[in-house]
């Protein structure tokens, strides 16, 4: 079930999200026929999933849905942003259960109130917009009495809304004292949906095992359609049953349909038994007076017939049978008067002697219950079944308002004969929706040509080719021990030969698995349109927002990591940058703002740029802020320039917003944004003009798993620096260096760099080397907008290596990133060139 289970919530993530698109991609094209079937085969799809599990507020909402959708797509309800906002909020609310079955959370009460009250909203817009007569307008109907009807219904007065004569009378009396004796009774109205049966749903059952039964019978339409019209796979029968059960035995024994029911709880002054019924009680009698004499012997000898066609026959005596009980019963037709019957009688007589075979008599019997009818209009009677038929407790009313077609059977925990009529061909049985569905099965399993893996044996893979990168670097060191130690020059040739054939393949088996971790930025930013909706509307503000690049791919872990620093930036452009419709236009501009989110490779990183035409960032304003909260000091007040202040809204705590809400103001964001980014080995880039827009580059590796460094050395030891950063090595004259202030800086393509020494750095108390012909050896670093020379003693090699984070006590060193092992066994410490700033 586990496995089921995660399998399913997957699944339905991935229909969450594809029907968030949808609805927004509709809200621009309402009357985009393609976009509104895939939108209501996902719907359709999520349903028929969610009935796996025991979620049914899940289903129940879904389905409310699913009836929506199917009205939309018949043109009988307008596509509107009201309906929009309803399906997004039934959505949210199934997201909300799925994260409940994920941490195996009980389902309970709580959640099926509010799914009722979904449902219902929902089911409300069908009801104001579908056709009165229309089948969508029916099950509109039908869901919207449902959906009003889920919770307890208050009692009629003096239960006269209720048909509470049509119970027999011995029945009555008893429930009448059950109830005088305290005991709970309910009058239930259970109606199922058409499409039940197709839900693995069987009513007849479900209502023949209702705790506490004591009544029940079955409504039929009051007009029946011809018989060429009826659709035998829709249910449109209804139950009405009295029940001495409490209420939460009823809503618990209905919590997979309680939409479909109504509960009355029965005062005992509604049964009381009428004052001659109950002067026959006191006489002794049990049976209902108003039962016709006929009636009651037409019902004995349809019993006894009935039970010798269910008897065992032997094959030498069937035919005989079979003329004995077609006599008797066509005998009891002319009795009453009813020829048109004996027509149909003597059809199921001919059908059963050439099948030999008693079924067409039975299913005769079964499509004519008593009493059989004298005139165009039916009586209203109790009918028993043969082993009930004394059992004043098992006896059973039905009503039957009909013209011409066969009534419904009464209920009975007796199960009555099963006939099953010739089957048809299976793509005619099946209707539209199932047949479509069969097809799309057949589709899916001849042209699916992926498979879904789970993360964690991704990420295995991922660390053995990584240290099979790395374990491969050591093969140059066996070369090079077998010519210098061993003067094996040939075997150090082959070796290196080999090298070159690992590499390759090495090479070739981490790009191909590299490429099953990556995946498209659309999987963040397709959470953007329904975000950017949502608060624009909460903040008054007309927004367009623009996304290019979707199919820009990544390392899923860079893609994770995107997500939450992507969110905090599209929030505060939305509440800080853009500005209301009329301060746009009165500062000459659209009313309608733009926010463009866009994706690029640039090299081996992701360039993801968020830009805005919104007011953009006061430096003014910022460094006045900044002054207020103490992060700067009056000097650094008079002297900053404007790109650090507009930089200053990455500081811990800063805010501009003078209200906290649930948007901004509490000094939380832009920092969260790059300490994300910083950790993922990112960099970020703002710029922003007063009065114009802001502009933020957020600039990410590819992958996380393996990280190419250069090796530098300094005082005999080994660094890695990661080649992100780095942009250039030269040499130059030490005679070049030009000393102001205790800062070294030097002048490379006319532009004056800053230098600072790696042993100055790191501690090492030892000068920095120079070459014999007195060069400097310079690695040029860049983080965030700045460069950077670190003067070193000398430039190594770049290899792969797999970076380590530093645990315990070397975690707090800073000026570390991690480190990594290489291919001779020795250990190498990895840079962090941010903290060299």
């Amino acid at each position: 079930m586990t496995l089921l289970r995660d399998q399913f919530i997957l699944e339905t993530r991935d229909l969450l999200q594809g029907i968030s698109e949808k609805l927004m991609q509709l809200e621009d094209a309402p009357e985009h026929v393609e976009l509104l079937e895939s939108l209501f085969r996902m719907v359709h799809t999520l349903k028929g999933n969610s009935g796996l599990f025991d979620v049914p507020e899940m289903t129940r909402v879904l389905h409310a849905c699913e009836d929506l959708m199917d009205a939309v797509r018949r043109r009988q309800v307008a596509y509107s942003e009201v309906l929009a906002d309803r399906l997004l909020d039934a959505m949210d609310f199934v997201a909300m259960l799925c994260d409940g079955l994920e941490m195996e959370a009980e389902q309970a009460d709580p959640h099926a109130q509010e799914a009722v009250q979904i449902a219902s909203s929902l089911r409300q817009l069908i009801g104001e917009h579908a056709g009165v007569e229309s089948a969508v307008g029916d099950l509109a109907r039908i869901g919207d009495a449902q959906d009003r009807g889920a919770a307890i219904v208050a009692a009629p007065a003096a239960g006269q809304a209720l048909p509470l004569r049509a119970i027999p009378e011995p029945l009555r009396r008893q429930a009448f004292a059950q109830a005088q004796a305290g005991g709970e009774l309910h009058w239930i109205a259970y109606r199922p949906s058409r499409e039940c049966f197709f839900q693995g749903d069987d009513p007849f059952h479900r209502a023949r095992e209702v705790p506490g039964f004591i009544w029940g019978r079955i409504e039929a339409p009051a007009a029946w359609p011809p018989l060429a019209e009826l659709n035998a796979y829709d249910c449109v029968l209804h139950f009405q049953i009295v029940a001495a059960a409490s209420q939460a035995e009823l809503m618990e024994y209905f919590r997979y349909v309680p939409d479909q029911v109504e509960l009355t709880q029965l005062a005992a002054q509604w049964l009381a038994p009428a004052p001659e019924s109950a002067e026959r009680a006191s006489a002794g009698a049990h049976a209902e007076p108003a039962q016709d004499p006929i009636d009651a012997v037409m019902a004995e000898i349809f019993a006894i017939q009935r039970q010798i066609l269910q008897s065992e026959a032997n094959m030498g005596w069937q035919d005989g049978r079979t003329q004995a009980v077609a006599s008797t019963l066509m005998n009891c037709c002319r009795s009453i008067g009813n020829l048109e019957l004996i027509g149909e009688l003597e059809i199921a007589r001919q059908q059963s002697l050439q099948l030999r075979s008693c079924d067409p008599l039975l299913a005769w019997l079964n499509a004519n219950p008593l009493p059989l009818q004298r005139g165009p209009v039916a009586s209203v009677a109790s009918v028993a079944s043969a082993e009930a038929g004394a059992e004043a407790a098992e006896a059973v009313a039905v009503e039957v308002r009909q013209e011409s077609l066969p009534q419904p059977e009464a209920l009975s925990r007796q199960e009555p004969p099963q006939v099953q009529p010739p089957a048809p061909p299976l793509r005619e049985s099946l209707p539209e929706e199932s047949g479509r569905a069969g097809r799309r099965a057949e589709e899916s399993l001849s042209g699916n040509k992926s498979v879904k893996v789970e993360q964690v044996k991704i990420d295995r893979l991922m660390n053995l080719i990584g240290e099979m990168v790395v374990s491969k670097n050591a093969l140059p060191y066996l070369a090079q021990r077998a010519e210098d130690q061993f003067g094996v020059r040939e075997l150090a040739r082959e070796i290196k030969a080999q090298y070159a054939v690992i590499n390759r393949i090495a090479e070739e088996m981490q790009d191909a698995i590299m490429q099953v971790r990556m995946m498209p930025v659309s999987v963040v930013f397709q959470r953007f349109p329904r975000l950017v909706r949502d608060i624009s509307r909460k903040l008054g503000k007309e927004v367009q927002l623009v996304l290019v690049g979707e199919e820009t791919e990544a390392d899923k872990n860079i893609i994770e990591a995107l997500a939450d620093p992507l969110i905090h930036i599209v929030r505060n452009s939305l509440d800080h940058g853009l500005e209301g419709p009329e301060q746009r236009r009165a500062s000459g501009k659209p009313a309608l703002g733009s926010l463009t989110i866009s994706a690029a490779h640039e090299g081996d990183q992701v360039v993801i740029v968020i830009e805005d035409d919104g007011k953009g960032i006061d430096p003014a304003l910022i460094k006045r802020k900044a002054y207020e909260k103490g992060l700067i000091d009056e000097a650094q007040l008079e002297r900053i320039s404007d790109q650090d202040a507009v930089n200053l809204v990455f500081s811990s705590g800063f805010s501009t917003a003078e209200v906290v809400s649930d948007l901004s103001g509490r000094g939380v964001g832009m920092d969260v944004v790059r300490n994300a980014v910083e950790k993922v080995n990112g960099s970020l880039a703002l710029h922003s003009v007063s009065g114009k827009g802001t502009r933020l580059q957020i600039s990410l590796p590819l992958s996380m798993a393996v990280t190419k460094v250069m090796i530098i050395e300094s005082d005999g030891q080994l660094f890695g620096v990661p080649m992100e950063h780095v942009m250039e090595t030269v040499r130059v004259p030490r005679s070049s260096l030009h000393f102001a202030n205790s800062s070294a800086k030097m002048v490379l393509r006319g532009h004056i760099l800053g230098l600072k020494g790696i042993n100055q750095i790191l501690g090492i108390a030892a000068e920095q080397k120079t070459n014999a012909d007195g060069e400097v050896a310079v690695l040029v670093v860049r983080v965030g907008g700045q460069s950077v020379g670190l003067v070193i003693d000398d430039f190594r090699e770049t290899v792969d290596v797999i970076q380590k984070p530093l645990l315990g006590i070397l975690g707090g060193l800073s000026l570390y990133s991690g480190s990594a092992l290489m291919g001779d066994g020795s250990v190498l410490m990895v840079l962090n060139t941010r903290e060299m700033f």
